[in-house]
């Protein structure tokens, strides 16, 4: 495939990075090396792509730009950038170098904070649920909760057949499930990987995968829209203990943040109480997080109804969720 400006922009940014001749760079070349060579290539790519840098950046503006000097500001999009390239350079390492090398930097690298919660979850043997999000160095949560010897199930989407062969064959070794989103019965097999006794593994911060309540909203980045209704009915099917578990860069190594967010006791919403755990994590260290151009792309549609709904009365809607936008499937 040659590099010309119209090849590269009928590819969405995962698979650009993941064109063949990227993947056998990806086997051969140093790590140092190969994350300058993803930082170029993705530079290049927002260059020529010039909508989607235009997106993360109006996404990143709307949140942080008010909060932030112009200096930082400015120096946060940059570390943001980067943080999106990072994302994708740890993506291609679980997916094409040896697995021994990716066990063996996390056994130096990786911390766990909290460890005693997921260790109460798999001893009780009824299973749980972990919500995660496009934050930090996510690619090597399911290794890494495998390595602590944890039994987990992952949802996943795949953006090539080959990255899907090749993370199943990994995850195979290492006692993960992964389950396909874009096969059928996807809910059901994440119930009975739950039954079964394990660990759950989901994001909270899909927004093109949300399915929107009716009448439930939640704050998003100060607008309200309508809030998922996936993890609201896993926990209440399931009704198991609940966690946050964030891999948060920190200088070269990588910490799992993990916070309890229900025993599986209580009457809550678990969409709700996760995300805005998660935005918390996205404001302190908004250069972690990877979702800005999904952000834009779904967020921008409530705005605008927002917007066009400013003038208008509803009196048949509850004050407790205030509406500025219907919901859209």
């Amino acid at each position: 495939m040659k590099f010309v400006p119209n090849s590269i922009c009928a590819l969405d940014l995962s698979k650009f990075f993941q064109l063949s001749f990227n993947v056998r760079l990806v086997k051969i070349l140093p790590r140092y090396w190969l994350k300058l060579y993803i930082y170029m290539l993705g530079f290049l790519y927002l260059y020529l792509k010039k909508e989607d840098a235009s997106r993360i950046r109006s996404a990143f503006n709307h949140v942080m730009k008010a909060n932030l000097p112009e200096h930082i500001y400015l120096w946060n999009l940059f570390k943001t950038y980067l943080g999106i390239f990072d994302h994708y350079y740890e993506k291609l390492l679980m997916a094409h170098r040896p697995l021994a090398e990716i066990k063996a930097f996390l056994d130096s690298r990786l911390r766990i904070k909290n460890k005693e919660t997921l260790d109460a979850i798999a001893r009780s043997g009824s299973g749980g649920i972990l919500v995660t999000g496009h934050y930090g160095a996510v690619e090597f949560l399911p290794l890494s909760l495998a390595m602590q010897g944890y039994r987990i199930s992952m949802i996943v989407r795949y953006k090539t057949k080959r990255l899907k062969q090749e993370l199943e064959d990994r995850a195979r070794l290492c006692n993960v499930e992964l389950i396909d989103a874009s096969e059928p019965k996807v809910a059901f097999k994440a119930l009975k990987a739950i039954k079964k006794g394990r660990i759950l593994v989901t994001e909270c911060d899909e927004f093109s995968e949300w399915r929107p309540h009716r009448n439930r909203h939640v704050k998003v980045f100060g607008r309200h829209v309508p809030q998922d209704k996936t993890l609201d009915f896993f926990y209440r099917r399931a009704r198991v203990p609940v966690v946050l578990a964030l891999m948060k860069r920190e200088r070269g190594d990588v910490t799992m943040c993990v916070e309890q967010l229900s025993d599986g006791s209580q009457d809550i919403s678990i969409a709700s109480v996760a995300w805005n755990r998660l935005e918390r994590y996205i404001i302190s260290c908004p250069y972690q997080w990877y979702q800005w151009k999904g952000a834009a792309s779904e967020l921008d549609q409530y705005a605008a109804k927002a917007k066009n709904n400013e003038n208008k009365k509803d009196n048949s809607v509850s004050s407790e969720y205030p509406v500025s936008a219907p919901c859209i499937a």
